[in-house]
């Protein structure tokens, strides 16, 4: 799993650059011939999915607004992305919570936000009481992991 050891809005500002190199799209801001891409890169090379692991609540609200970002790129609007939440900031994802409201409202549909179960029963919190938009997974790294080794493009944050 690449891991960013940069604050979350700069390494998502990476995460987008990078993003457009691999599609062959041009980042915001740049036009194409200047993130020129080799030819060997092709619509065959483009990415089944993106998986992000996030560990606290501002890194959740950048990530969904990463993939509002994103649906303006013409090659990764389409492209389903998984916000897979662990550690202290899965116990936010409770009913009720401001961030919560937040996923239930502003998450794009392309995106699914999920909830490491193994944080959740770490910190006493019921999986009933998560909010509706977020599902859970058994262990978010093992997740996150799987998802790498099929093809995903994964950005820990």
């Amino acid at each position: 799993m690449r891991s960013f050891f940069l604050p979350a809005p700069f390494s998502l500002v990476l995460l987008i650059a990078g993003l457009s190199l691999a599609t062959g799209a041009p980042a915001a801001g740049h036009s194409a011939e200047a993130s020129a891409v080799p030819d060997a890169v092709t619509g065959e090379d483009d990415p089944p999915g993106i998986v992000m692991l996030v560990r606290r609540p501002q890194h959740v609200r950048a990530a969904v607004q990463t993939v509002r970002d994103l649906e303006a790129s013409d090659s990764l609007a389409t492209t389903p992305v998984e916000i897979v939440v662990c550690g202290k900031a899965a116990g936010d994802l409770r009913r009720g919570t401001s961030l919560a409201s937040r996923i239930e409202e502003q998450a794009p549909g392309r995106a699914s936000v999920l909830a490491c179960g193994m944080s959740l029963e770490n910190r006493g919190i019921d999986s009933d009481r998560l909010t509706s938009a977020v599902e859970v997974v058994p262990n978010g790294l093992a997740h996150a992991l799987k998802r790498e080794a099929a093809g995903y493009l994964s950005v820990d944050l």
